[in-house]
């Protein structure tokens, strides 16, 4: 061969090969990749799965064509694709700290372009990683069998200039996405339905006059008031809403399951200030406000008012199965502050502590900064991501996972009525427990009042309501419910 046909035969199988690279092996792994992915959970198993299609097409192609002898020729047009997905990676992983809700994310689509049908299942699941697994183990399994093949056949590398560089740059981009990954994954937390403890209930079970698998609290004794028109408008807290629901179904006459409706909310505490701000409800069952609320009160020109209706204990979780018992106060805040870091360091084993957190605004999280933290600065809390289909995907707080290293607080309600959990433990504070007896006089550190709020002059029947609530009968429903009353119960 002539010194002129070879310059030809390198560039068509470039061109050739750039082809197969950027259309035929995206096809290929996409559609062997769904296949696969119908058949077992995992879709990124599915796709490493699928990537051993590709090892027999590389392997054919280097025995199909007249291979340049010299390194870049031969593999630039596979690895060129490959570090270019590894480079955008990194940069936009970079440029968003790594967190999968940013837009630059989105722009990855365009991007990667030729495999388009993952990127789309990738944003329809939440699992991100799709978009970079799907072209890297397609490439670099190509390019393994190009060079079994190529060896097999006997087709040698005369000039490997440009080989060193190249693979070094690999390898750094690969090192680079390994550390942004993990340091990713550290602030990340994987939700299993089965540990997971949160601060939410099913509204339907505890909805008033509701004929069929109604767990609402019924009275003792009858009613000592009813109320049948003119009912106030009531929303609050989810861990309060059996507490208030209950008495709507007592007290309230004249309503049904969907007449009810307009008169009992539960927006959760945040939502539920706001409400009682804008005048969308009367009177709400919460944690004492933040300081961002009470400065949404007093621009609007409001003052709240707050009356205890009820004790309860913020209190500090983990697994039954954690040696620790017992946390100071001050070791509680060096935890959240991030000083304590391993719970050997608090009489435990020697493992790290995984400290969950509660969304800003929300009454645990109120509590926490206000009654535990104090002018203590608090970590970065703990955050999970869910996909929201193509719409992209959301990233909030993490809800405490019940594993044996984790941390997380909540109120006792939620913790003991509505997340009954054998395998979950209440630590003492200080060394004093979170028991009703204990939460009753005040000595447990962190029992607190949750309050009745009203945001203007209350109406009659609001009123009326509120001293009910302080009435023996109310304190015994509240009782009833699982709280700890502040008043007489008979």
């Amino acid at each position: 061969m002539n010194n002129q046909e070879k310059p030809i035969r390198n560039k068509r199988y470039i061109i050739e090969t750039l082809l197969l690279t950027l259309i035929g092996l995206p096809v290929l792994i996409q559609v062997a990749s769904i296949a696969i992915g119908m058949l077992i959970p995992n879709f990124l198993v599915a796709i490493v799965l699928a990537s051993l299609v590709i090892f027999p097409v590389g392997f054919w192609w280097a025995r199909k064509k007249n291979l340049p002898t010299s390194f870049l020729p031969r593999y630039l047009p596979v690895l060129a694709p490959l570090i270019y997905c590894l480079l955008t990676w990194a940069i936009v992983t970079a440029l968003s700290k790594g967190d999968f809700t940013h837009s630059s994310f989105g722009d990855l689509m365009g991007l990667f372009i030729p495999f388009m049908a993952t990127n789309i299942i990738a944003f329809f699941t939440g699992s991100l990683w799709i978009l970079l697994l799907t072209p890297v183990v397609c490439y670099i399994s190509f390019a393994l069998g190009l060079a079994v093949g190529a060896k097999r056949s006997g087709s040698v590398v005369t000039n490997y200039r440009g080989r060193l560089p190249t693979l070094i740059l690999s390898g750094i981009l690969l090192i680079i996405i390994a550390f942004q990954g993990y340091q990713r994954e550290t602030h990340l937390v994987t939700e299993n339905r089965e540990l997971t403890v949160n601060e939410t209930i099913s509204l339907w079970d505890y909805a008033p006059f509701k004929t069929e698998d109604n767990r609402l609290t019924p009275l003792s004794s009858p009613a000592t008031i009813s109320i049948d028109k003119d009912w106030p408008r009531m929303d609050g807290a989810t861990a309060a809403y059996p507490v208030y629901a209950s008495a709507v179904q007592a007290l309230y006459k004249g309503l049904d399951e969907n007449s009810v409706t307009p008169y009992i909310h539960s927006r959760r505490t945040p939502e539920a200030y706001n409400a009682l701000i804008a005048g969308e409800t009367d009177l709400i069952f919460v944690a004492q406000p933040s300081e961002q609320q009470k400065k949404l009160a007093a621009d609007n020109g409001l003052t709240l008012t707050m009356v205890p209706f009820a004790r309860e204990a913020f209190v500090f979780i983990t697994h039954k199965d954690n040696p620790v018992k017992n946390l100071s106060v001050e070791q509680i805040r060096e935890i959240y502050s991030g000083q304590i870091t391993n719970w050997q360091a608090v009489g435990g084993q020697n493992t790290n502590i995984i400290p969950y957190q509660r969304p800003e605004g929300s009454g645990s999280q109120t509590t926490m900064l206000a009654k535990v933290m104090q002018d203590t600065a608090m970590r970065e809390p703990l955050e999970s991501e869910m996909a929201q289909g193509m719409g992209g995907i959301i990233r909030r707080v993490a809800n405490y996972q019940n594993t044996s290293n984790a941390l997380g607080y909540s109120f006792r309600y939620y913790a003991s009525q509505m997340n009954h959990n054998d395998r979950l433990q209440l630590l003492s504070v200080n060394g004093i427990a979170p028991t009703a007896e204990n939460i009753r006089n005040g000595s447990y550190p962190f029992s607190v009042n949750v309050y009745m709020v009203t945001a203007r002059q209350p109406t009659a029947n609001t009123q009326k309501l509120m001293d009910w609530f302080l009435s023996p009968q109310g304190q015994k429903l509240i009782e009833d419910v699982g709280y700890i009353a502040i008043g007489a119960t008979h």
